[in-house]
C-alpha cells in the first residue's frame, strides 16, 4: 500500500481534480471565476516574458529548430493563446457582457488545469535560479508586478469595459449564426 503513495506527480494531479470540485461547489461561480481567470491572466502574462528570450532567440535562427526550440515555441504560444483567451473573457465579464460563456464549473476546471500546466512550465526555465543574470530577475520579477497589479486593478475596481466590448463584438459575434441584427 504505501507504495502507491510513491507516485507523487499522479497524487498531485488527483489533488489538483479534487481541489477544482470542491472550489466549484463551495465558492459562488462569479467570484470564482473572475479569481481563476485573474491567476491564469497573471501566470499566462508571466510564461509570455519568460519564455520571450528562447522563443525569440529560435525564431530568429536559421534552419529548423530543434526539439528544445520547437518547445520553447510551442510554451511561448501556448502562453500568448491563454493570454489573448483570459484577456477577452475577462474584458467580455467586465464589459456586462452574457456570462453563462465564461462562469461555470467546466470552464473553471480548465482555467485550473491551465494555471498548473502554466505554473509548472515558467518554473522549468530556471527564471531564478544562479544562472540567470540579474537584468533578467529583474525584467520578469517586474513583468510579473505589472501582471499581477493589472488583474489586482481589473478585479477590484471593475471599470466599465463597454465601448471595449463593444469595438470587439463583431469580431466576437461575427462566427455564430445568432448574430445581432444591427
Amino acid at each position: 500500500m504505501r507504495r502507491v503513495f510513491e507516485f507523487k506527480a499522479l497524487w498531485s494531479l488527483v489533488g489538483l481534480v479534487a481541489a477544482a470540485v470542491a472550489l466549484a461547489k463551495l465558492v459562488p461561480y462569479q467570484p470564482r471565476g473572475t479569481a481563476l481567470r485573474s491567476t491564469f491572466f497573471v501566470v499566462s502574462g508571466w510564461g509570455l516574458f519568460a519564455y520571450w528570450r528562447p522563443f525569440r532567440a529560435v525564431i530568429l535562427t536559421r534552419g529548423w529548430p530543434d526539439g528544445f526550440g520547437l518547445y520553447a515555441i510551442m510554451v511561448w504560444m501556448v502562453c500568448a493563446s491563454y493570454n489573448l483567451n483570459i484577456a477577452i473573457a475577462t474584458f467580455w465579464r467586465l464589459a456586462g457582457q452574457p456570462a453563462f460563456l465564461i462562469n461555470n464549473a467546466l470552464f473553471d476546471f480548465w482555467i485550473v488545469l491551465g494555471i498548473a500546466a502554466m505554473t509548472i512550465a515558467v518554473t522549468v526555465p530556471d527564471l531564478f535560479g544562479k544562472d540567470v543574470p540579474p537584468r533578467d530577475k529583474i525584467q520578469l520579477g517586474s513583468a510579473w508586478t505589472v501582471m499581477f497589479a493589472l488583474v489586482l486593478y481589473l478585479t477590484i475596481v471593475h471599470p466599465d469595459l463597454g465601448p471595449l466590448a463593444d469595438w470587439l463584438r463583431p469580431y466576437i459575434d461575427s462566427g455564430h449564426a445568432y448574430r445581432d441584427p444591427d
